[in-house]
């Protein structure tokens, strides 16, 4: 019996025909031939589609290192949307990360610029007092010659909206654990820097990464002062963290504790958008004052954790 009659009678003769003529379709690339041969049953699969994702192979090959961005590409019967819908192959035949910033980064291919969102005043930035927001790309911003006073990093978007703006500062929008992007401007070593976050675990765990970068950074409205006035707004951290945090002052360590163990109620969380706005305000008025550079204590694993956590840190 041959391999035709093979097909047909496994009634696979129409996929056979098809798999050879796109192997044959593909002789001229090489790479892209040798992914089909290794992965058979995905490239029938591909049939309907397969002169465009070698068309799309082509392109992104022929223009690695040109610092374009993928809507750029030109190559007939491709889009952005079919090479995003068929990334893992092209990844595949390409020999790059499949992961959607990996694989623009290791083909020299633009990726969606970076973004820091601030309100500020304007005379820091030596722009009309008519604005006072904007976003810029991290990278440029990260070059601006400007040294403001006061700056405030808030996580929630609403919150850094509502905050007012101290004179001759700035305020960001941290934008949860993206709040590196802003954390991390070298202007900000020169002023006086406040971070705001969610009363819970994984907010303890974002002021820890912005203290990577910026050692002296207070934090605001992060107290249990603070969780206990507002117990009637507590609501569930889905999945807390109990993670190494070094990086925390002493009170800081000493709640993030009690968050860990359940002190107060299973997975207890405030978000920043529950608390009184007459109770933010006072507060925030007295922030940019002490400097806590010099208070910093590590976070370590307890013998005595609750059964329910890996571990819970403790104050030294």
């Amino acid at each position: 019996m041959g391999f035709e009659q093979a097909w047909t009678l496994l009634g696979t003769g129409t996929d056979a025909v098809a798999y050879r003529e796109m192997i044959e379709s593909a002789s001229s690339l090489p790479l892209a031939q040798e992914w089909a041969l290794g992965h058979p049953i995905a490239a029938i699969g591909l049939r309907s589609e397969w002169q465009q994702v070698l068309a799309a192979y082509r392109w992104l090959d022929e223009n690695r290192g040109s610092g374009q961005y993928v809507r750029q590409v030109n190559a007939p019967g491709v889009d952005t949307k079919l090479i995003e819908r068929r990334r893992v192959v092209l990844a595949g035949m390409l020999g790059v990360p499949a992961g959607a910033a990996p694989f623009l980064r290791a083909l020299g291919l633009a990726e969606k610029p970076v973004t820091v969102r601030l309100r500020f005043d304007p005379a820091v930035f030596g722009l009309p007092p008519h604005i006072s927001e904007a976003i810029f790309r991290a990278n440029e911003l990260q070059e601006w010659k400007v040294v403001p006073r006061t700056a405030l990093i808030v996580e929630n978007e609403i919150s850094f909206l509502s905050v007012p703006i101290p004179d001759g500062g700035v305020v960001l929008w941290g934008k949860g654990f993206d709040v590196e992007e802003s954390a991390s401007l070298r202007w900000l070593a020169g002023a006086s820097v406040t971070y705001w976050g969610d009363l819970d675990t994984h907010g303890f765990a974002i002021l820890d990464r912005v203290r990577a970068h910026l050692p002296g950074v207070q934090s605001v409205l992060m107290d249990r002062e603070t969780l206990l006035a507002h117990e009637g707004l507590w609501g569930l951290e889905v999945k807390p963290t109990n993670a190494l945090l070094s990086r925390l002052d002493q009170d800081e360590v000493s709640l993030y504790r009690d968050l860990v163990a359940d002190r107060y109620g299973r997975t207890v969380r405030l978000e920043q958008e529950r608390i009184d706005w007459d109770w933010v305000l006072e507060r925030l008025s007295k922030t940019g004052k002490p400097d806590i550079s010099s208070v910093s204590v590590s976070v370590s694993v307890s013998a005595d954790a609750v059964s329910t956590h890996s571990w819970i840190p403790q104050i030294p």
